[in-house]
């Protein structure tokens, strides 16, 4: 049977779609029914109830849990795309009734996280306290997508430099925020500290933490070691955790990368220190990203409002 908007529209429930999402999400019907606080039955009922109205299987059951099929992939796309806009129309009327409240999903990368992102919040909860915030950290591969979709509203961290060439600047926008450098840190005892150490050559052979292969940072730190002539070190870790690189530089031997700002804060703590090259390692600008083909809720454009405000802290504090 042919669907069409009228047929489809006369029998899905936006229950449904939460359900689905939900099941897909847990990997499973029965993790799916704990945290919806429904039986299982009950949810491999919606499940089969909306596999009719598309007359196809949407995921494959197995012993493992569930997978989608190829429409299933469709099917989740556009109801993610739509339990967005239905989050957004809550908050709106919310807003209307009782002021700004709601619910923001913001996803953020190393760049933001430590130190532009803290200072955002407070001054979103110093302004509206109701809103709910959640904070998703991720690489872009995973963020991009999530926020084209509806399921994140913002992005915050660093403006690709191909940005103009890649296929998301069709559908995302970003305002930019600040431009950040880039530090290379150690334990604050690691013997190099107390000497001139005036180029990479002087660190190569240390043991690093390295971000991995294909992220933004990644990419910025084979720039750095092609300028300077020199392979990558030997000894690695790869690795994007702030907290786990800085206890493995306790070792008062391993050196990482952190952007300049992240590193100022930590610093303050007394675990790392930077070394001093003279000229400082450019990172990149540092932007928030937007989806075009949607307006966003009135807690997002507060918090949109609330990252310009802590940028320009941000770049005072320098």
């Amino acid at each position: 049977m042919k669907s069409s908007v009228l047929t489809v529209s006369r029998k899905l429930k936006f229950y449904q779609l939460v359900v689905f999402d939900q099941v897909v999400q847990s990997g499973s019907l029965l993790r799916a029914a704990q945290i919806l606080n429904m039986t299982q039955p009950a949810v491999t009922k919606v499940i089969h109830e909306i596999e009719s109205y598309f007359t196809a299987p949407l995921l494959v059951r197995s012993n493992r849990g569930v997978r989608l099929t190829e429409l299933g992939e469709v099917v989740l796309r556009r109801a993610r795309a739509m339990l967005a806009e239905l989050r957004a129309l809550t908050d709106e009327v919310q807003a209307h009734h009782e002021g700004v409240s709601g619910h923001v999903v913001v996803g953020t990368l190393i760049s933001a996280s430590a130190s532009l992102l803290p200072l955002a919040l407070r001054l979103l909860k110093e302004r509206a306290p109701q809103v709910l915030v959640s904070v998703r950290i991720g690489q872009f591969d995973q963020l991009f997508p999530a926020l084209i979709v509806g399921e994140v509203d913002l992005v915050i961290g660093r403006v690709p430099d191909d940005w103009r060439g890649r296929e998301e600047s069709r559908t995302l926008g970003f305002d930019s925020l600040y431009e950040e450098s880039l530090s290379i840190v150690a334990g604050s005892r690691h013997p190099l500290h107390d000497q001139a150490v005036s180029s990479l050559a002087d660190l190569q052979a240390y043991p690093w933490i390295l971000p991995p292969p294909g992220s933004l940072l990644r990419r910025t730190v084979n720039g750095l070691f092609a300028e300077a002539d020199l392979p990558l070190p030997a000894n690695v870790i790869e690795s994007l955790s702030v907290l786990t690189n800085v206890a493995l530089m306790q070792d008062q031997n391993t050196v990482g990368l952190l952007p300049m700002k992240t590193a100022r804060q930590l610093s303050g703590q007394g675990g790392i220190r930077s070394f001093t090259f003279g000229t400082p390692l450019r990172f990149g600008g540092i932007g928030c990203f937007y989806a075009h083909n949607r307006e966003p809720g009135p807690a997002a454009r507060l918090f949109r409002e609330c990252t310009r405000l802590a940028s320009e802290r941000h770049v005072i504090s320098d």
